[in-house]
C-alpha cells in the first residue's frame, strides 16, 4: 500500500495493492470535513460495520479521552471477534496507531479540508443546536477570536491523523507518516472524486448523494473572515496547512488522469461522473 503509487500515476499498481476483500476500511473522521455525509455514503455499502463512539452524557464523570480509549478497545475486540468491513469515528492519531498495531487488516482513509474553512466551520457548528454542548460553548467562546485562543483547537487535522510523537517531529515527519500509513487522503474540495475513490477501493463505486450536518447560517454563528483573522487562523494551524497543501496538491496533480482511469477501470452509473 502506498499513496506514492497514486500520486505518481501508477493507478493499476495502487488499486491492485488494495484489492483484498478482507480489508477493514477505517474512516478517520476529522470534524467539519464533510465526514458525516461521507460516512452516510459508506455505511450502507460496507457491512458489517462499527461506529467508534462515546456516550457524551458520561463526560461529566469520566474524561473524554478515557471514554474514547475505551471505545477504541471495544472496537478492536469486535474486529478480532468477527470480520468487519468498515468502521469510523472521531478518533485521534494515537488511536489510529493503536488500531493498526492490533489489526493488520485495517486500512485508514480520511478527508481533509482547507484549514481556515474547517476551523471557521467547526466554530460555527458548535454554536448551533446540532452540537450537544452549544449553550456552554456560546458562553465560553462568544467570538471566534476567543475560540482561536484555545491551543487545544489548533492543528486539529494533524491531531486526528497523526500520533503525538510524530507531530513533535515536525511537518515532514507528519507528511511521511500519513503517506505511509493511510490508504487514501480525500480532499473536501474534491468531494465527488474523494468519495468515488474510497467506494472504488471498497469495491462499490458510488457518486455523492447524502448531505448531513450542514451548518445552517444563523445570527449566532456568522463569522466575518477579515485578512487579519485569516492570517491568525493560518499561523495557529501551520501544521494543518502544511498537511492540506501537500495532499491537496498531490491529488489535484493527478485528478484528470485519475478520473479517466476510473471511468475505464471502475465506471460509475452512466448518469454519474466525478468532478
Amino acid at each position: 500500500m502506498s499513496l506514492l503509487d497514486l500520486y505518481a500515476g501508477r493507478f493499476a499498481a495502487y488499486f491492485a495493492a488494495l484489492a483484498d476483500p478482507d480489508l477493514l476500511w477505517l474512516f478517520v473522521h476529522v470534524p467539519k470535513t464533510a465526514g458525516s455525509s461521507f460516512n452516510a455514503e459508506l455505511t450502507p455499502l460496507l457491512k458489517p460495520n462499527h461506529h467508534v463512539f462515546i456516550d457524551y452524557a458520561r463526560t461529566a464523570e469520566t474524561p473524554y479521552a478515557t471514554l474514547y480509549d475505551e471505545a477504541v478497545e471495544r472496537f478492536i475486540a469486535a474486529a478480532q471477534a468477527g470480520p468487519l468491513r468498515y468502521a469510523t469515528g472521531h478518533i485521534t492519531g494515537g488511536h489510529v496507531e493503536r488500531i493498526q498495531a492490533a489489526l493488520p487488516q485495517v486500512r485508514p482513509v480520511t478527508l481533509m479540508r482547507q484549514p481556515v474553512s474547517r476551523f471557521i466551520s467547526d466554530y460555527r457548528y458548535q454554536r448551533t443546536p446540532m452540537h450537544p454542548g452549544h449553550e456552554k460553548f456560546r458562553r465560553d467562546f462568544p467570538t471566534i477570536e476567543h475560540y482561536l485562543g484555545q491551543k487545544g483547537e489548533w492543528n486539529k487535522t494533524a491531531n486526528y491523523l497523526v500520533p503525538p510523537h510524530v507531530r513533535r517531529a515536525g511537518e515532514m515527519a507528519c507528511i511521511e507518516y500519513v503517506t505511509e500509513r493511510y490508504a487514501f487522503v480525500g480532499i473536501q474540495e474534491m468531494y465527488p472524486l474523494s468519495l468515488r475513490m474510497v467506494t472504488t477501493l471498497a469495491g462499490s463505486p458510488a457518486r455523492p448523494g447524502a448531505r448531513h450536518r450542514v451548518n445552517a447560517p444563523t445570527p449566532d454563528n456568522s463569522v466575518e473572515l477579515t485578512p487579519e483573522l485569516e492570517r491568525s487562523i493560518r499561523s495557529h494551524n501551520a501544521l494543518d496547512m502544511a498537511l492540506y497543501e501537500f495532499f491537496a496538491k498531490r491529488l489535484a496533480s493527478v485528478r484528470t488522469e485519475l478520473i479517466a482511469y476510473l471511468d475505464e477501470a471502475a465506471p460509475l452509473p452512466k448518469e454519474a461522473r466525478a468532478s
